[in-house]
């Protein structure tokens, strides 16, 4: 018998992911088609989106790059 630890631990994953949704979808229900609160919600995602947006573009980059250790030029002076 040859049984896979790490197929398992998915599986048992996705079983228990699918059953966590099921019980919420019973416990809270399905949604609605109330297509103004729809336009609000999307209407509210675009202007975060679109701010999240602008504000990562107006950060400044980093001046150069941060080196992490000696350069071979750094060895070659000290020796």
């Amino acid at each position: 018998m040859n049984v896979n630890f790490f197929q398992w631990m998915r599986e048992s994953v996705k079983h228990a992911v699918l059953l966590g949704v099921s019980d919420a979808i019973e416990d809270i229900g399905l949604p609605g088609d109330n297509d103004e609160e729809n336009q609000k919600l999307l209407s509210t995602l675009q202007k975060n989106t679109a701010a999240t947006i602008t504000s990562a573009k107006t950060t400044t980059p980093r001046a150069g790059r941060k080196r992490l250790g000696r350069s071979l030029k750094d060895v070659g002076a000290a020796e």
